[in-house]
């Protein structure tokens, strides 16, 4: 039988884009054209869907909330999908992906939320399952498990950093998540309490974006090369995400502003292109492997042993050195 590569080698589509759509991939749309095509080949391969020989004994809905164009430009969220699905399978587990609360079937053994949601989307998903895993950050801690990156100790980590290379005057280049609804970035958060508390705070270099992108990284870089004729940039800055690192370089680069001499950054993710820029970022790598390892066990445990009592996981994060910082 015909595998996803070969049929992904014939149709002229990546493996990704092949096996999302046959697999039915419901947070997954292509054109037409391309569905037709992909779908010729996989006939004329002689392509046959493997089901499992047993149903799977639980049902989890995901709902996910990301952009397909965010999910293409930032591979942390792609990359946490793919994990829950491969410890979900593991785990016994028939794992299917929605995008809106709406569509999500009354009768789940657990629901998993990756992604910021409405007031209104929140409250249906109370009444959907009391056995709710949240990847990343919480709007709800009384009422919903989590997992996400140790955000409080990453920031501190990278102060501390800075501190100890003889850097004090820090900034905070970070995002907001699509609905006001949802809480503010603990990125930001722990920033700014860490540094009040060390006495360092500058609310001037402190510049939020509308979202963790590119562009909007670009276009925050650019207001801070705007600032610089009345206040000299900071020596280092925290960035709360790789794309948005790449944005703020790439306007730094254009205005001659050199890093990590002029200012150092340290950013979060470790997705891929992170090491092809100029300069390569040095950033925090987050293990999605083990945060859909411990969405899955967390929603088993759910499963196996309902309790009211809920569950926050804090997994820590590395530092990888690369030459936007060097201590």
């Amino acid at each position: 039988m015909a595998t996803i590569k070969e049929i992904a080698q014939k149709s002229g589509y990546s493996s990704a884009t092949v096996s999302r759509f046959l697999n039915d991939d419901p947070t997954f749309s292509i054109s037409e054209k391309a569905q037709q095509r992909i779908t010729r080949v996989a006939n004329e391969l002689n392509y046959h869907h493997e089901d499992s020989a047993k149903s799977s004994q639980y049902q989890v809905a995901v709902l996910l909330s990301v952009d397909p164009q965010k999910e293409l430009e930032d591979s942390y969220f792609s990359s946490i999908r793919k994990n829950i699905i491969a410890a979900g399978k593991a785990a016994d587990m028939d794992v299917q992906f929605y995008r809106h609360v709406q569509d999500v079937p009354q009768k789940i053994d657990g629901l998993i939320a990756l992604g910021p949601f409405t007031r209104d989307d929140i409250q249906l998903m109370k009444k959907l399952t009391a056995n709710t895993v949240f990847a990343d950050v919480n709007p709800d801690p009384h009422t919903f498990n989590s997992v996400q990156p140790n955000y409080e100790s990453m920031v501190h980590v990278a102060i501390d950093s800075f501190r100890r290379s003889g850097i004090t005057s820090i900034g905070l280049i970070g995002g907001k998540f699509w609905h006001a609804d949802f809480p503010d970035d603990p990125r930001t958060t722990y920033f700014e309490s860490y540094m009040r508390e060390l006495g360092l705070f500058d609310e001037r270099f402190v510049l939020i974006g509308e979202e963790f992108s590119v562009h909007c990284g670009y276009q925050m870089g650019l207001k801070l090369v705007g600032m610089m004729d009345q206040h000299p940039l900071p020596k280092g800055f925290i960035v709360a995400s790789d794309p948005l690192a790449v944005g703020v370089l790439k306007a730094f680069n254009e205005n001659k502003v050199t890093v990590p001499v002029d200012t150092a950054i340290i950013s979060v993710n470790d997705i891929d292109i992170a090491k092809y820029v100029s300069p390569p970022l040095t950033t925090f790598r987050i293990d999605t492997t083990e945060i859909g390892r411990s969405i899955i066990s967390t929603l088993r445990d759910g499963i196996l042993f309902p309790t009211q009592s809920k569950r926050e996981i804090r997994l820590d994060c590395e530092l990888i050195q690369r030459k936007s910082f060097v201590w």
